[in-house]
Protein backbone atom coordinates (compact mmCIF):
# COMPACT_ATOMS: atom_id res chain seq x y z
CA UNK A 1 0.00 0.00 0.00
CA UNK A 2 1.37 3.37 -0.94
CA UNK A 3 1.88 6.52 0.99
CA UNK A 4 -1.28 8.83 0.75
CA UNK A 5 -0.27 11.80 1.71
CA UNK A 6 -3.84 13.26 1.05
CA UNK A 7 -4.64 11.71 4.34
CA UNK A 8 -2.42 14.18 6.39
CA UNK A 9 -4.36 16.28 8.60
CA UNK A 10 -4.87 20.21 7.63
CA UNK A 11 -1.82 21.72 8.81
CA UNK A 12 0.70 19.36 8.04
CA UNK A 13 2.83 19.30 5.12
CA UNK A 14 4.39 16.30 3.23
CA UNK A 15 8.09 18.35 3.75
CA UNK A 16 7.51 18.28 8.00
CA UNK A 17 7.59 14.38 8.42
CA UNK A 18 9.01 12.24 5.85
CA UNK A 19 7.77 9.72 4.56
CA UNK A 20 8.11 6.05 6.19
CA UNK A 21 11.37 4.66 4.35
CA UNK A 22 13.36 7.68 5.36
CA UNK A 23 12.08 8.21 8.99
CA UNK A 24 13.26 4.22 9.04
CA UNK A 25 16.67 4.59 7.62
CA UNK A 26 17.42 7.35 10.03
CA UNK A 27 16.40 5.46 12.96
CA UNK A 28 19.03 2.79 11.92
CA UNK A 29 21.37 4.62 10.92
CA UNK A 30 21.47 6.79 14.15
CA UNK A 31 21.26 3.64 15.85
CA UNK A 32 24.40 2.12 14.86
CA UNK A 33 26.19 4.96 15.08
CA UNK A 34 25.91 6.19 18.79
CA UNK A 35 23.66 4.15 21.10
CA UNK A 36 24.84 0.38 19.75
CA UNK A 37 28.14 0.49 20.33
CA UNK A 38 28.99 3.11 17.09
CA UNK A 39 31.87 4.60 16.07
CA UNK A 40 30.88 8.08 18.01
CA UNK A 41 29.53 6.01 21.45
CA UNK A 42 33.37 5.26 21.41
CA UNK A 43 34.69 8.89 20.30
CA UNK A 44 32.58 10.16 23.58
CA UNK A 45 34.91 7.95 26.14
CA UNK A 46 31.40 5.74 26.44
CA UNK A 47 32.37 2.38 24.78
CA UNK A 48 30.64 -0.11 26.75
CA UNK A 49 27.41 1.83 26.96
CA UNK A 50 25.26 0.10 24.76
CA UNK A 51 24.21 -2.70 27.64
CA UNK A 52 22.49 0.58 29.39
CA UNK A 53 20.83 1.45 26.41
CA UNK A 54 19.50 -2.13 25.92
CA UNK A 55 18.66 -2.93 29.50
CA UNK A 56 15.87 0.28 29.72
CA UNK A 57 15.01 -0.29 25.67
CA UNK A 58 13.61 -3.44 26.53
CA UNK A 59 11.66 -2.02 29.12
CA UNK A 60 10.31 0.66 27.17
CA UNK A 61 9.42 -1.61 24.24
CA UNK A 62 7.61 -4.29 26.26
CA UNK A 63 5.62 -1.59 27.62
CA UNK A 64 4.44 0.02 24.27
CA UNK A 65 3.90 -3.45 23.03
CA UNK A 66 1.37 -4.51 26.25
CA UNK A 67 -0.46 -0.92 26.75
CA UNK A 68 0.35 1.78 24.09
CA UNK A 69 -2.88 1.94 21.74
CA UNK A 70 -1.93 2.19 17.83
CA UNK A 71 -3.51 5.91 17.94
CA UNK A 72 -1.63 7.49 20.71
CA UNK A 73 2.04 5.99 19.50
CA UNK A 74 2.03 8.97 17.03
CA UNK A 75 2.00 11.68 19.54
CA UNK A 76 4.08 9.29 22.38
CA UNK A 77 6.98 8.97 18.92
CA UNK A 78 7.12 12.80 18.49
CA UNK A 79 7.78 13.11 22.55
CA UNK A 80 9.89 10.91 22.27
CA UNK A 81 12.02 12.47 19.04
CA UNK A 82 12.57 15.40 20.82
CA UNK A 83 13.88 14.36 24.15
CA UNK A 84 16.40 11.85 22.33
CA UNK A 85 17.40 14.67 20.10
CA UNK A 86 18.17 16.44 23.52
CA UNK A 87 19.78 13.70 24.87
CA UNK A 88 21.71 12.90 22.13
CA UNK A 89 22.83 16.47 22.25
CA UNK A 90 24.36 16.02 25.93
CA UNK A 91 25.77 13.00 25.48
CA UNK A 92 29.18 14.15 23.76
CA UNK A 93 29.53 16.95 26.75
CA UNK A 94 29.18 14.87 29.61
CA UNK A 95 30.67 11.54 29.13
CA UNK A 96 30.83 10.89 32.78
CA UNK A 97 27.29 10.39 32.67
CA UNK A 98 27.21 8.01 29.83
CA UNK A 99 25.38 5.11 31.69
CA UNK A 100 22.58 7.53 33.11
CA UNK A 101 22.22 9.50 29.78
CA UNK A 102 22.36 6.02 27.76
CA UNK A 103 19.56 4.55 30.10
CA UNK A 104 17.07 7.77 29.62
CA UNK A 105 17.85 7.49 25.88
CA UNK A 106 17.10 3.65 25.85
CA UNK A 107 13.68 4.56 26.94
CA UNK A 108 12.92 7.83 24.69
CA UNK A 109 13.78 6.39 21.84
CA UNK A 110 11.66 3.16 22.39
CA UNK A 111 8.86 5.01 20.97
CA UNK A 112 10.33 5.46 17.84
CA UNK A 113 11.58 2.11 17.11
CA UNK A 114 8.38 0.91 17.09
CA UNK A 115 6.68 4.32 15.32
CA UNK A 116 9.80 3.46 12.25
CA UNK A 117 9.47 0.30 11.73
CA UNK A 118 5.58 0.12 11.58
CA UNK A 119 5.67 2.90 9.10
CA UNK A 120 6.53 0.35 6.41
CA UNK A 121 3.25 -0.93 6.59
CA UNK A 122 2.77 2.39 4.86
CA UNK A 123 4.67 1.16 1.54
CA UNK A 124 4.29 -1.01 -1.35
CA UNK A 125 6.29 -3.84 -0.51
CA UNK A 126 7.38 -3.29 3.47
CA UNK A 127 10.03 -6.22 3.67
CA UNK A 128 11.95 -5.23 0.25
CA UNK A 129 11.80 -1.75 1.68
CA UNK A 130 13.06 -2.37 5.15
CA UNK A 131 16.02 -4.35 3.43
CA UNK A 132 16.79 -1.17 1.83
CA UNK A 133 16.69 1.06 4.57
CA UNK A 134 19.37 -1.47 6.48
CA UNK A 135 21.94 -1.08 3.06
CA UNK A 136 21.61 2.87 3.18
CA UNK A 137 21.90 2.79 6.65
CA UNK A 138 25.29 0.41 6.95
CA UNK A 139 26.63 2.45 3.77
CA UNK A 140 25.99 5.78 5.70
CA UNK A 141 27.28 3.95 8.73
CA UNK A 142 30.76 3.71 6.77
CA UNK A 143 30.53 7.27 6.30
CA UNK A 144 30.85 8.20 9.42
CA UNK A 145 34.06 5.65 10.72
CA UNK A 146 35.74 6.96 8.12
CA UNK A 147 34.85 10.30 9.34
CA UNK A 148 34.29 9.68 13.20
CA UNK A 149 36.92 12.90 14.12
CA UNK A 150 35.15 15.16 12.49
CA UNK A 151 33.42 18.04 15.11
CA UNK A 152 30.27 18.61 12.70
CA UNK A 153 28.81 14.37 13.81
CA UNK A 154 28.05 15.13 17.48
CA UNK A 155 25.96 18.06 16.49
CA UNK A 156 24.54 16.30 13.28
CA UNK A 157 23.51 13.40 15.10
CA UNK A 158 21.35 14.89 17.78
CA UNK A 159 19.44 16.73 14.63
CA UNK A 160 18.61 13.08 13.37
CA UNK A 161 15.59 11.94 15.86
CA UNK A 162 14.13 15.00 14.92
CA UNK A 163 13.33 13.63 11.17
CA UNK A 164 12.05 10.45 12.87
CA UNK A 165 8.75 11.97 13.52
CA UNK A 166 5.82 10.04 12.65
CA UNK A 167 3.47 12.13 10.05
CA UNK A 168 -0.64 11.41 10.84
CA UNK A 169 -0.60 7.84 10.08
CA UNK A 170 1.62 5.52 11.54
CA UNK A 171 1.02 2.36 10.15
CA UNK A 172 -2.32 -0.11 9.81
CA UNK A 173 -4.07 -2.90 11.53
CA UNK A 174 -5.56 -4.07 8.41
CA UNK A 175 -7.71 -7.11 10.18
CA UNK A 176 -8.19 -10.04 7.96
CA UNK A 177 -5.70 -8.89 5.45
CA UNK A 178 -2.20 -10.28 6.80
CA UNK A 179 -1.13 -13.42 9.08
CA UNK A 180 -0.84 -13.48 12.80
CA UNK A 181 2.83 -13.22 14.27
CA UNK A 182 4.51 -16.39 14.60
CA UNK A 183 5.80 -16.34 18.70
CA UNK A 184 7.72 -19.38 18.22
CA UNK A 185 10.15 -17.56 15.82
CA UNK A 186 10.84 -15.04 18.35
CA UNK A 187 12.83 -18.36 20.67
CA UNK A 188 15.46 -18.56 17.49
CA UNK A 189 15.79 -14.88 17.41
CA UNK A 190 16.58 -14.26 20.83
CA UNK A 191 19.15 -17.22 21.17
CA UNK A 192 20.98 -15.92 18.39
CA UNK A 193 20.89 -12.62 19.61
CA UNK A 194 22.56 -13.84 22.48
CA UNK A 195 25.08 -14.33 20.52
CA UNK A 196 25.20 -11.45 18.49
CA UNK A 197 25.67 -10.00 22.20
CA UNK A 198 28.58 -11.63 22.76
CA UNK A 199 30.17 -10.76 19.03
CA UNK A 200 29.80 -6.65 19.95
CA UNK A 201 31.33 -7.41 23.81
CA UNK A 202 34.21 -9.68 22.06
CA UNK A 203 34.65 -10.17 18.60
CA UNK A 204 34.27 -6.88 17.36
CA UNK A 205 37.17 -5.55 19.36
CA UNK A 206 39.48 -8.27 18.27
CA UNK A 207 38.35 -7.53 15.11
CA UNK A 208 39.08 -3.90 15.71
CA UNK A 209 42.73 -4.85 15.96
CA UNK A 210 43.18 -7.11 13.04
CA UNK A 211 40.95 -6.02 10.39
CA UNK A 212 42.25 -6.55 7.08
CA UNK A 213 40.21 -2.65 6.75
CA UNK A 214 37.94 -0.95 8.98
CA UNK A 215 34.29 -1.24 7.68
CA UNK A 216 35.23 -4.36 5.15
CA UNK A 217 32.50 -6.04 7.23
CA UNK A 218 30.06 -4.21 5.95
CA UNK A 219 29.12 -5.08 2.68
CA UNK A 220 29.22 -8.69 3.73
CA UNK A 221 26.09 -7.62 6.03
CA UNK A 222 24.18 -5.73 3.17
CA UNK A 223 24.52 -8.88 0.69
CA UNK A 224 23.06 -10.94 2.96
CA UNK A 225 20.04 -8.38 3.90
CA UNK A 226 19.01 -8.62 -0.20
CA UNK A 227 19.77 -12.14 -0.43
CA UNK A 228 16.98 -12.73 2.31
CA UNK A 229 14.64 -11.09 0.85
CA UNK A 230 14.49 -13.74 -1.73
CA UNK A 231 14.94 -16.58 0.50
CA UNK A 232 12.74 -15.44 2.70
CA UNK A 233 9.78 -15.42 -0.23
CA UNK A 234 10.50 -19.15 -0.98
CA UNK A 235 11.54 -20.37 2.97
CA UNK A 236 11.77 -18.63 5.85
CA UNK A 237 12.91 -21.21 8.12
CA UNK A 238 15.94 -22.00 5.33
CA UNK A 239 16.64 -18.43 6.08
CA UNK A 240 16.44 -18.60 9.89
CA UNK A 241 18.94 -22.05 9.50
CA UNK A 242 21.54 -20.13 7.52
CA UNK A 243 21.73 -17.26 9.68
CA UNK A 244 22.35 -20.22 12.58
CA UNK A 245 25.04 -21.76 10.31
CA UNK A 246 26.50 -18.59 9.63
CA UNK A 247 26.87 -17.93 13.18
CA UNK A 248 27.90 -21.00 14.10
CA UNK A 249 30.51 -20.95 11.24
CA UNK A 250 32.09 -17.24 12.73
CA UNK A 251 32.37 -18.95 16.55
CA UNK A 252 34.33 -22.20 14.85
CA UNK A 253 36.73 -19.28 13.08
CA UNK A 254 37.03 -17.62 16.36
CA UNK A 255 38.39 -21.01 18.46
CA UNK A 256 41.37 -21.04 15.00
CA UNK A 257 42.43 -17.64 16.51
CA UNK A 258 44.44 -15.62 14.49
CA UNK A 259 43.73 -12.69 11.55
CA UNK A 260 42.24 -14.23 9.00
CA UNK A 261 40.18 -16.31 11.33
CA UNK A 262 38.97 -13.27 13.14
CA UNK A 263 38.85 -11.82 9.79
CA UNK A 264 36.47 -14.27 8.09
CA UNK A 265 34.53 -14.53 11.46
CA UNK A 266 33.39 -11.51 11.27
CA UNK A 267 32.26 -11.19 7.62
CA UNK A 268 30.13 -14.77 8.68
CA UNK A 269 29.19 -12.69 11.38
CA UNK A 270 28.46 -10.27 9.65
CA UNK A 271 25.95 -11.97 6.86
CA UNK A 272 24.51 -14.09 9.56
CA UNK A 273 23.15 -10.90 11.33
CA UNK A 274 22.09 -9.84 7.90
CA UNK A 275 19.72 -12.74 7.80
CA UNK A 276 17.94 -12.42 10.78
CA UNK A 277 17.31 -9.03 10.93
CA UNK A 278 15.80 -9.22 7.94
CA UNK A 279 13.71 -12.69 8.96
CA UNK A 280 12.45 -10.93 11.91
CA UNK A 281 11.50 -7.47 10.49
CA UNK A 282 9.88 -9.66 7.58
CA UNK A 283 8.01 -11.59 10.32
CA UNK A 284 6.96 -8.48 12.47
CA UNK A 285 5.74 -6.99 9.18
CA UNK A 286 3.39 -9.75 8.67
CA UNK A 287 1.57 -9.08 11.91
CA UNK A 288 -2.10 -8.06 12.13
CA UNK A 289 -1.47 -6.13 14.93
CA UNK A 290 1.96 -4.59 14.23
CA UNK A 291 2.35 -2.25 16.97
CA UNK A 292 2.36 -4.73 19.61
CA UNK A 293 4.44 -7.24 17.80
CA UNK A 294 7.05 -4.97 16.62
CA UNK A 295 6.81 -3.67 20.61
CA UNK A 296 7.34 -7.54 21.89
CA UNK A 297 9.80 -8.72 18.91
CA UNK A 298 12.35 -5.80 18.93
CA UNK A 299 12.27 -6.25 22.64
CA UNK A 300 13.10 -9.87 22.15
CA UNK A 301 15.81 -9.13 19.79
CA UNK A 302 16.99 -6.18 22.18
CA UNK A 303 16.87 -8.34 25.38
CA UNK A 304 19.18 -11.54 23.09
CA UNK A 305 21.54 -8.66 22.40
CA UNK A 306 21.76 -7.43 26.19
CA UNK A 307 21.92 -10.97 27.57
CA UNK A 308 24.93 -11.83 25.77
CA UNK A 309 26.87 -8.23 26.24
CA UNK A 310 26.48 -9.62 29.90
CA UNK A 311 27.53 -13.13 29.63
CA UNK A 312 30.46 -11.95 27.85
CA UNK A 313 31.20 -9.38 30.54
CA UNK A 314 30.81 -12.64 32.79
CA UNK A 315 33.34 -14.60 30.82
CA UNK A 316 35.74 -12.18 31.00
CA UNK A 317 38.30 -12.11 28.74
CA UNK A 318 38.40 -16.05 28.11
CA UNK A 319 38.16 -16.45 23.96
CA UNK A 320 37.82 -20.30 24.50
CA UNK A 321 34.71 -19.97 26.99
CA UNK A 322 33.34 -16.85 25.20
CA UNK A 323 33.52 -19.57 21.48
CA UNK A 324 32.04 -22.87 23.77
CA UNK A 325 28.83 -20.63 25.04
CA UNK A 326 28.20 -19.16 21.66
CA UNK A 327 28.65 -22.53 19.73
CA UNK A 328 26.32 -24.09 22.31
CA UNK A 329 23.12 -21.22 22.40
CA UNK A 330 23.55 -21.84 18.61
CA UNK A 331 23.64 -25.73 18.53
CA UNK A 332 20.71 -25.32 20.72
CA UNK A 333 18.97 -22.97 18.64
CA UNK A 334 19.57 -25.41 15.78
CA UNK A 335 18.26 -28.50 17.52
CA UNK A 336 15.36 -26.95 18.60
CA UNK A 337 14.26 -25.77 14.62
CA UNK A 338 14.89 -29.20 13.46
CA UNK A 339 12.43 -30.59 16.58
CA UNK A 340 9.78 -27.59 15.46
CA UNK A 341 9.93 -28.80 11.64
CA UNK A 342 9.42 -32.24 12.64
CA UNK A 343 7.12 -31.80 14.44
CA UNK A 344 5.30 -29.77 12.20
CA UNK A 345 5.81 -32.21 9.21
CA UNK A 346 3.97 -34.71 11.95
CA UNK A 347 1.43 -32.92 11.99
CA UNK A 348 0.52 -32.26 8.14
CA UNK A 349 1.38 -36.16 7.95
CA UNK A 350 -1.58 -36.68 10.43
CA UNK A 351 -4.03 -33.76 8.60
CA UNK A 352 -3.58 -35.57 5.23
CA UNK A 353 -4.28 -38.92 7.00
CA UNK A 354 -7.53 -38.01 8.73
CA UNK A 355 -8.81 -35.07 6.64
CA UNK A 356 -11.51 -32.89 7.57
CA UNK A 357 -14.69 -34.67 7.81
CA UNK A 358 -17.06 -33.77 4.83
CA UNK A 359 -19.66 -31.05 5.70
CA UNK A 360 -23.29 -32.16 5.05
CA UNK A 361 -25.19 -30.66 1.99
CA UNK A 362 -27.90 -28.94 4.03
CA UNK A 363 -25.03 -26.91 5.86
CA UNK A 364 -22.53 -26.54 2.75
CA UNK A 365 -25.37 -25.12 0.82
CA UNK A 366 -25.87 -21.77 3.16
CA UNK A 367 -21.81 -21.11 3.38
CA UNK A 368 -20.17 -19.21 1.12
CA UNK A 369 -16.62 -20.80 0.35
CA UNK A 370 -14.41 -19.12 3.01
CA UNK A 371 -16.73 -19.92 5.80
CA UNK A 372 -16.72 -23.51 4.35
CA UNK A 373 -12.78 -23.16 4.25
CA UNK A 374 -12.46 -21.95 8.20
CA UNK A 375 -15.52 -25.00 9.46
CA UNK A 376 -13.61 -27.26 7.37
CA UNK A 377 -10.54 -26.85 9.14
CA UNK A 378 -12.36 -26.10 12.48
CA UNK A 379 -13.68 -29.65 12.21
CA UNK A 380 -10.17 -31.37 11.71
CA UNK A 381 -9.28 -30.40 15.09
CA UNK A 382 -7.44 -27.12 14.53
CA UNK A 383 -8.07 -24.37 17.06
CA UNK A 384 -8.77 -20.61 15.90
CA UNK A 385 -4.78 -19.37 15.89
CA UNK A 386 -3.98 -22.49 13.72
CA UNK A 387 -6.83 -22.17 11.32
CA UNK A 388 -5.62 -18.31 11.22
CA UNK A 389 -2.62 -19.68 9.95
CA UNK A 390 -3.35 -21.94 7.46
CA UNK A 391 -5.75 -19.75 6.13
CA UNK A 392 -3.09 -16.56 6.26
CA UNK A 393 -5.78 -14.22 8.08
CA UNK A 394 -5.69 -12.94 11.41
CA UNK A 395 -7.15 -14.98 14.27
CA UNK A 396 -10.12 -12.20 15.00
CA UNK A 397 -10.98 -13.04 11.67
CA UNK A 398 -11.35 -16.69 11.96
CA UNK A 399 -13.51 -15.75 14.99
CA UNK A 400 -15.90 -13.62 13.09
CA UNK A 401 -16.04 -16.07 10.50
CA UNK A 402 -17.71 -18.48 13.32
CA UNK A 403 -20.00 -16.43 14.32
CA UNK A 404 -21.51 -15.64 11.19
CA UNK A 405 -21.80 -19.33 10.53
CA UNK A 406 -23.49 -19.78 13.92
CA UNK A 407 -25.89 -17.47 12.94
CA UNK A 408 -26.22 -18.41 9.58
CA UNK A 409 -27.24 -22.27 10.76
CA UNK A 410 -29.10 -20.82 13.40
CA UNK A 411 -27.14 -22.51 15.84
CA UNK A 412 -26.11 -20.43 19.38
CA UNK A 413 -22.17 -21.36 20.01
CA UNK A 414 -19.71 -23.45 18.21
CA UNK A 415 -20.19 -26.26 20.93
CA UNK A 416 -23.55 -26.72 19.71
CA UNK A 417 -22.72 -26.62 16.16
CA UNK A 418 -19.99 -29.34 16.66
CA UNK A 419 -21.96 -31.66 18.25
CA UNK A 420 -25.02 -31.14 15.87
CA UNK A 421 -22.77 -32.20 13.23
CA UNK A 422 -20.83 -34.65 14.94
CA UNK A 423 -24.41 -36.16 15.96
CA UNK A 424 -25.43 -35.85 12.04
CA UNK A 425 -28.75 -34.28 13.90
CA UNK A 426 -28.46 -31.36 11.11
CA UNK A 427 -28.90 -27.89 11.82
CA UNK A 428 -32.86 -26.38 11.77
CA UNK A 429 -33.91 -24.58 9.27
Amino acid sequence: MAVEWANLQPGFSAMRFPPAPLSFFVFVFWLLAVPMEGPLLTAYGAAGGSRWFLLSHVVALVAIGRWVDPSRLRLLARAGAVATALLSLILPQAAELAPLLLLALGGTAAPLTVSTAVGLHLTLRPARTAAGCLVLANLALAAVQATATLPLWPAFLAFLPLLMMPGNRVGAEEEGQVMPLSWSYLVFVFIFQIVSGLMYAFLYPAYGEQAFAPGLELPFYMAAVMAAVVVYRRDRDLLLAGGLTLAMTAFALLQVGGGWAINLGMFAMQAAAGCIDLFLLALLLASARPVAAFGYGLAVMCGGIAAGQFLSWFLGSASTAVGMAGSLVLNVAALALFLRNHRQQRLAQSSATTGPPPLPAEIACRLSEREISVLSLVLAGNNYRETAQELTISESSIKTYMKRICDKLGVSSRQELLKRIANGSGVPS
